[in-house]
């Protein structure tokens, strides 16, 4: 590779059909089929995006790739890096436009590729870490099985084979290398329980092809992983994350979806620091709007704008190469069902694209000073740390932490929470706050003798699988005793309840600690 600084846009390619597809979602299903039945959800809502020209490309028509290619060359994008989508027993799918580029090797774009390596299950799977796609397009009868495609990283036979299937494309001169070394990204590689043996394996399998090892790339990972030889901080969800960013954006609720500020976002991920050791590549967001795939479950920004999203990929590219990072990576291309593509719309033409050329030439140019020009970001940049805010969601994650652990001790015990209810005359309980501490609850009383008769979410349009969740506006049903799940605002809580039921308002907190 050349000093110069290189621009990677993530790639998706579900923009075909696919046996697959048909059968899961319905016929003809490809991303298009989302984008456009998306629904205006709220007021501001940029929703149904549409392509400029109503362009509703199939990827599998060469004609598509070399536009794709050649726009891209054009506005300064240097190459995409496709999601490869690879399970148990290697079975693959979408894996056609990639493989088709290797063969037109007249197109030129240069490519690598991440690992999507999550299990393909349906939203009602129990799962952790899956990937649902289209909750939108699910069937409404759960009689199908939940689990789509399992992801099983097996051992070294399977590494053998799945090496083998990569090879091709690592030796295509196209193919992104560094010092030596294919690119390849992992995208949670949290869940490769082999991750270090299984690099290793892959390092000197390269090695004997004539490279250098792996490139191998960690995205979002909060610490650094044995076998990996860089992270990658891919926004906006890196960036919305207190535990990566250090401090939390600004949510708001719109008519029940989840709207996040997106000038907040791009000032976290100016603002944050290399955490540790590790080589840290610190990659751009071009929107993010999920309710095209998920409606009122989906997540969306706000305050999004071709001005703000170059200003901040300027400071971010400068930040790159003050790290000495060679590429800057930019999610994304074409996620068209996440809001988030660099291809050209009728709302907003070019104008994201002219952004990327913009900042790709203001940083190759030869007379280009970044460290000073960073130092500069920073003052007009950085004010100081909000340290109360940081603060207190530093507190709330670390009680969270003590009654997760203080349950879970209970437990391994032999004791449980039914008792509690059931000594006291309790039967019909009625959860406040469905988030990670209300789901455990509901599972571990569904299987008792009490009754849960419903929830209450201050977040409207949220679902768990049968529950019924009330928004705090609505008639809450009767109930023996509410149970707050929060581990916050206990008199504001109690306050508000206190004027809504005449049932006793009881914290899972204090009701866990009691417990002996």
């Amino acid at each position: 590779m050349d000093k110069r600084l290189i621009s990677m846009a993530m790639y998706l390619p579900q923009f075909h059909r696919v046996p697959e597809n048909d059968a899961w979602w319905g016929e003809g299903f490809t991303e298009w089929t989302a984008v456009k039945a998306a629904d205006r959800l709220f007021a501001g809502h940029a929703q149904p995006r549409v392509p400029l020209d109503e362009n509703y490309y199939d990827l599998l028509d060469k004609k598509t790739m070399q536009w794709q290619a050649e726009l891209a060359n054009k506005y300064g994008i240097d190459g995409f890096c496709f999601y490869h989508y690879y399970f148990k027993d290697g079975k693959k799918i979408l894996e056609r436009p990639m493989q088709n580029l290797l063969e037109w090797n007249d197109i030129n774009i240069s490519y690598c590729c991440c690992w999507a390596n999550q299990t393909w299950a349906r939203t009602w799977s129990k799962l952790c870490e899956t990937n649902s796609w289209s909750e939108k397009f699910e069937p409404t009868v759960r009689g199908t099985d939940p689990i789509l495609l399992e992801q099983d990283y097996g051992g070294p036979a399977e590494w053998k084979e799945h090496f083998a299937y990569l090879l091709p494309f690592f030796r295509d001169k196209r193919y992104i290398k560094l010092d030596n070394k294919p690119v390849f990204l992992i995208y949670i590689p949290e869940d490769v329980f082999q991750l270090e043996e299984m690099m290793a394996y892959w390092d000197e399998a390269a090695r004997k092809q004539g490279f250098d090892g792996i490139y191998s790339i960690g995205v979002n990972s909060i610490k650094a992983l044995p076998g990996l030889s860089a992270r990658l901080y891919q926004g906006p969800n890196a960036y919305r994350l207190p535990s990566i960013a250090g401090k939390a954006v600004k949510v708001a609720w719109q008519d029940g979806v989840q709207v996040f500020d997106y000038r907040q976002c791009w000032e976290n991920a100016v603002r944050l620091g290399k955490p540790d050791d590790i080589k840290t590549y610190f990659g751009g967001f071009v929107d993010y709007d999920t309710t095209p795939r998920r409606g009122r479950k989906g997540v969306s920004a706000g305050g999004v704008s071709p001005e703000i999203f170059g200003e901040n990929l300027y400071k971010l590219a400068i930040k790159n190469i003050v790290q000495g990072n060679e590429v800057l990576f930019i999610n994304a291309w074409n996620e068209w069902g996440e809001g988030n593509y660099l291809e050209p719309d009728e709302t907003n033409k070019y104008q994201y694209l002219e952004k990327v050329r913009d900042v790709m030439e203001r940083c190759n140019i030869g007379q280009l000073d970044a460290q000073e020009e960073w130092k500069n970001i920073c003052v007009q940049s950085f004010s100081e740390d909000d340290t109360t805010e940081l603060l207190k969601i530093v507190d709330k994650y670390r009680e969270l932490y003590r009654v997760l652990n203080r349950w879970m001790t209970l437990q391994e015990c032999g004791i449980n929470l039914e008792g509690y209810f059931s000594d006291r005359g309790y039967v019909k309980i009625l959860i406040y706050g469905m988030a990670e501490l209300g789901k455990h609850l509901y599972e571990q009383l569904s299987y008792s003798g009490l009754e849960i008769v419903g929830a209450l979410d201050r977040r409207q349009g949220i679902t768990y699988k049968d529950l019924k969740i009330y928004g705090l506006e609505e008639e809450f049903p009767e109930c023996d005793a509410i149970v707050v799940t929060a581990v916050t605002d206990y008199e504001e809580i109690k306050a508000f309840l206190s004027k809504k039921v005449d049932a006793p308002v009881l914290f899972l907190k204090d009701i866990i600690y009691s417990l002996v």
